[in-house]
């Protein structure tokens, strides 16, 4: 049996109406409820610190989540900014090999090119050099054959004479069938160039150094003359005849080779390097008549008309000597 503290006091010989009595029971009460609050404090204490201990423990725990995570948000953003800069080369090399092909097929492109540009020189070149051996032996400083029955000499020989001896040689009169073929053309031709008091023969007829390489010692045969207008391009006929050959080459540009019948003689005088022709193949032209307009066309060094005469043409024969078109013909600048 549970007795509480009035009973306990009754026990021990107090009694309500002792003056001490409530004094006692006070104190007892006051233990008590101290105790009491003592205890319910240790409680609360306890539960605090449990709590505490847990709200610990989560912060820790989320704490250490958060850094797992922290460290984890870290490694995969360095990888992926490692992949980045990894795709940035692959791509700055993807470009680097994409524009190295790209020169490389520029090189190839323009290698064919100049394979093919170089393929159709050498076609055109094979052409020229078969019309060379036909027509036109001599062209550019090679020798003409043509001369080596002169008087019984060879090339070879010529080219030993002084130089004096030389001009002499090739400005000899070429006589034909009891004709003197340079009194013939003088008395009747015109000069091809209708420019009279301005243009002049800039290279003559004979021999000369090479103008493509001034520093060589050898002289070749230039079998023409060249004849610069600064101010009037046109070109005109010598004389009366017909438009035996016109056409383009290498050598000669633009050019037309017109046929003569000179007294009964057949004489061809040659316009090259031309810009434009005027007259057809076949056509039948007038001395003085405009045929050409000069030009740089072919193999030259500048603006000229290279005038060529061929003759005489024996029946049944398509090739002839070149001779000289200019009578009395000097080295140096001639003006007409």
């Amino acid at each position: 049996m549970i007795m509480d503290e009035s009973q306990k006091m009754r026990k021990n010989g107090l009694y309500p109406d002792d003056p001490d009595y409530f004094s006692i029971l006070a104190n007892k009460e006051t233990e008590r409820l101290y105790s009491a609050f003592n205890e319910n404090s240790r409680d609360f204490n306890k539960r605090k610190l449990w709590v505490q201990c847990i709200k610990v423990f989560r912060a820790g725990v989320l704490i250490s989540v958060a850094g797992g995570m922290l460290v984890l948000t870290v490694a995969m953003f360095k990888q992926v900014r490692s992949a980045r800069e990894e795709n940035r080369e692959l791509s700055t090399e993807i470009v680097g090999i994409k524009k190295s092909n790209d020169e490389r097929t520029a090189r190839n492109e323009e290698i064919i090119g100049r394979l093919t540009e170089k393929t159709a020189k050498y076609r055109e070149l094979e052409k020229n050099i078969l019309f060379l051996q036909k027509e036109i032996p001599g062209i550019g400083g090679i020798m003409l054959d043509a001369y080596n029955n002169i008087d019984q000499m060879s090339l070879d020989q010529i080219q030993m004479l002084p130089k004096s001896e030389k001009e002499a040689y090739f400005r000899e009169k070429i006589e034909v069938n009891g004709l003197n073929l340079y009194s013939l053309i003088y008395e009747d031709w015109v000069f091809p160039v209708s420019e009279p008091g301005h243009s002049y023969v800039s290279s003559e007829y004979g021999l000369r150094t090479d103008p493509f390489d001034p520093k060589s010692k050898i002289n070749n045969m230039h079998v023409g003359i060249d004849i610069v207008s600064p101010y009037d391009p046109s070109i005109r006929a010598v004389y009366d005849g017909i438009v035996y050959e016109n056409g383009y080459s290498t050598v000669y540009g633009y050019y037309a080779l017109i046929r003569h019948n000179m007294k009964g003689v057949d004489i061809r005088t040659l316009y090259a390097h031309a810009d434009v022709i005027k007259v057809k193949k076949g056509q039948v032209v007038e001395k003085g008549q405009e045929i050409a307009l000069i030009g740089d066309t072919g193999n030259t060094r500048g603006r000229h008309l290279h005038f060529e005469a061929r003759g005489p043409f024996l029946k049944g024969q398509n090739r002839a000597k070149r001779i000289n078109p200019v009578k009395n013909s000097t080295y140096g600048r001639v003006v007409y």
